[in-house]
């Protein structure tokens, strides 16, 4: 039986704002938090000491008011420790951005780039003249971090007349240039006011149930009775990437060489007379 964990409204919305902040602090640089580690501690240190702290060097500052300094944020992990490396300042800077004792800049609007392009997006993607197979989609949870997910149309995409070679990669990177050179966009940090932009893997919509309902079902049935060399199937294996599917036949250690490629030859006119385009449902052996 399952266990269900009931969260009440405030502590669900702490959850997710420290979800959010943490993609968040993901994109600054190390020296961004060691910045906000320096000016904190320099405003900190001014409270305590006065103009009299603009008289001593930062690293004796450090070395005797740091860790007072630490443990006064909530953020103390070095105990007495007077050293401050910069892998310290960097650790200690972190923390304190996390308990929001200072805030990090941002050249990030906060206007989501979906938004912003919502009327030109569409025009965009067709211009990067994809196959009528495949679709894009676009998911902005953060404003400027966009996640673009491929969708491929299996049973369209081996029926197709036309083979193309699909990666996510150079789909990305089609879409990227052109948003770039016709869009203005820029890409890059969204702290600096720059769109990140991830792509996701192909995902093949339809390929699970083909599978199960045509290929399983019906097509590797009737390529075992196609001819009388049939017998010596042993397995077929089916494998998709690219664009493409691989069905791979897997003969009996004892079929002979030479009638191998007769009967790889016999399943492709088989699947060309289905109408499945056999360079991009591929049959090997």
């Amino acid at each position: 039986m399952k266990k269900v964990i009931k969260l009440s409204e405030e502590k669900l919305g702490e959850i997710i704002f420290l979800i959010m902040e943490q993609v968040k602090l993901e994109d600054y640089e190390e020296e961004d938090f060691i910045e906000g580690f320096l000016i904190t501690f320099r405003q900190w240190i001014t409270e305590k000491l006065g103009d009299e702290s603009k008289k001593y060097p930062l690293s004796y500052l450090l070395r005797k008011y740091g860790s007072d300094f630490e443990k006064d944020m909530g953020i103390e992990t070095y105990g007495s420790s007077t050293s401050f490396s910069r892998y310290r300042l960097l650790d200690s800077g972190k923390r304190l951005a996390e308990k929001e004792k200072y805030s990090l800049p941002s050249m990030n609007a906060g206007i989501k780039f979906t938004e912003k392009y919502s009327k030109l997006l569409s025009l965009f993607i067709e211009r990067i003249e994809l196959p009528d197979y495949v679709s894009i989609s676009l998911d902005e949870r953060v404003p400027n971090k966009v996640d673009v997910r491929f969708d491929v149309d299996f049973p369209k995409m081996i029926m197709s007349q036309e083979y193309k070679a699909l990666s996510s990669g150079n789909l990305l990177f089609s879409l990227k240039k052109y948003l770039e050179n016709f869009g203005g966009v820029e890409f890059g940090n969204p702290n600096y006011g720059q769109v990140q932009m991830n792509g996701k893997k192909l995902n093949y919509v339809g390929l699970d149930e083909w599978v199960k309902n045509v290929l399983n079902k019906k097509l590797k049935k009737e390529i075992k009775s196609l001819s009388q060399y049939s017998k010596y199937i042993h397995s077929i294996r089916f494998d998709v990437d690219g664009g493409r599917s691989d069905m791979k036949i897997i003969f009996k250690d004892d079929f002979r060489w030479n009638l191998r490629k007769e009967v790889v030859v016999g399943i492709r006119e088989y699947l060309t007379n289905l109408g499945y385009n056999t360079n991009i449902l591929r049959v090997d052996s």
